[in-house]
């Protein structure tokens, strides 16, 4: 396989709206680099582009912007936004009010470009690579579930590409909320992801690239405080976990790589009323179609015999990504969520509960099943 790897820095220079936690959190400064890491696989004529960015979540009208230029060239492009609290607001909730969007446009069409920067430098960089794949796990003491205390994918699937002897990079997998830093932090900041990918990219070398997972339901990090002390112990704890696990790994399969994606595009039904109003008040920059849904995708990419990748346009529940992965029929599955959008939190239906925080930040009740349905499509169509 041929692979090329990029990093674009993508930090606001002026006071950006941050994302999350609460309204009119206005940045007063830089702790860390935002940026976008982009890996081009090519393969037998295909070319896909994965891309990790430091962002709350890009949603699908965006991300068609972009794809529209790379289509143009053969990419497909599949983005996993790492949900960063710390990060500009690029959906439009956490504005200075109810009534007023966070987003600023100058800083997303920057955010956009940049990503397009990042797969065209990438595409410059293509050489012929062996890829490692392989299992590591998120270490105790770094993840909790609030909302269903100790059901968590402990599962951090690994992908390591090396020319040689030489690292060029590393994808990692899991799914974990970068909110260690809490609403009192007014610094922009990668969160853990910052020090984890650090971390690796020191040890390891090559450029390391996150793509988070089944994060709902809230899989958190579990910290005594809300510090960047704490930030790097989380970010650090897992980066050594998959260091150690990519430096212990033996060969038990070899194979000739081979490229393969399948995308099904989706309309989900829309029933939350604030949703629908905070687009007609302007605030989401969101088409919505009649009757009441939003268009979206899902995605199943394979890489040889033994790796299938799915993308969930928004955050799933582990309950969810479980089913998810049980629809896979690879020995190594990579389950992406935000992947090329950001709908909101994905439950299950036997799961939902009007009352809960991660309801309110819903499309609906059945968002997961129409997904779970897609998934399961693509997967008996790939055998």
């Amino acid at each position: 396989m041929e692979v090329g790897f990029a990093r674009v820095a993508v930090t606001p220079e002026k006071p950006v709206f941050l994302a999350g936690l609460s309204r009119n959190r206005v940045s007063r400064g830089v702790h860390d680099d935002l940026y976008v890491r982009a890996v081009v696989l090519c393969d037998n004529g295909r070319t896909v582009a994965l891309v990790g960015v430091d962002s709350i979540g890009l949603m699908y009208d965006y991300l068609k912007r972009v794809e529209g230029k790379l289509l143009k060239r053969g990419v497909a492009l599949l983005v996993g936004s790492s949900h960063d609290h710390s990060s500009p607001d690029v959906i439009g909730l956490w504005g200075p009010s109810s009534e007023e969007t966070g987003v600023d446009d100058e800083y997303l069409d920057y955010l956009l470009e940049s990503m397009l920067e990042a797969v065209e430098e990438a595409l410059s960089e293509v050489s012929r690579v062996t890829l490692e794949v392989g299992y590591s796990r998120l270490p105790p003491g770094v993840a909790k579930n609030t909302r269903d205390p100790g059901f968590i994918d402990f599962d951090a699937p690994y992908m390591v590409f090396r020319r040689g002897s030489e690292v060029l990079g590393l994808l990692v997998n899991f799914g974990l909320h970068p909110e260690v830093l809490w609403s009192d932090n007014r610094l922009v900041t990668a969160d853990f992801v910052h020090y984890m990918l650090g971390s690796i990219e020191a040890e390891l070398g090559g450029v390391a690239i996150f793509l988070n997972g089944a994060l709902g339901g809230m899989v958190t990090p579990n910290v005594e405080s809300h510090t960047y002390e704490e930030a790097e112990r989380i970010g650090t704890t897992i980066a050594s976990s998959i260091i150690g696990a990519v430096r212990n790994a033996r060969v038990e399969y070899e194979a000739f790589g081979q490229l393969k994606l399948a995308r099904k595009k989706i309309a989900l039904p829309v029933v939350n009323e604030k949703l629908i109003q905070a687009v007609e008040r302007g605030v989401i920059r969101r088409r919505v179609l009649e009757p009441s849904s939003v268009e979206t995708e899902v995605n199943l990419l394979e890489i040889g015999p033994f790796v299938q990748l799915v993308t969930l346009p928004g955050e799933p529940l582990p309950k969810v990504g479980f089913k998810a992965k049980s629809l896979m029929n690879k020995r190594y599955r990579f389950l992406v969520g935000l992947g090329n959008d950001e709908i909101g939190y994905i439950i299950d239906l036997e799961d939902w509960n009007p009352q809960n925080y991660e309801e309110s930040m819903s499309l609906g009740p059945l968002t997961a099943g129409i997904l779970l349905s897609a998934i399961a499509e693509l997967a008996s169509a790939s055998h």
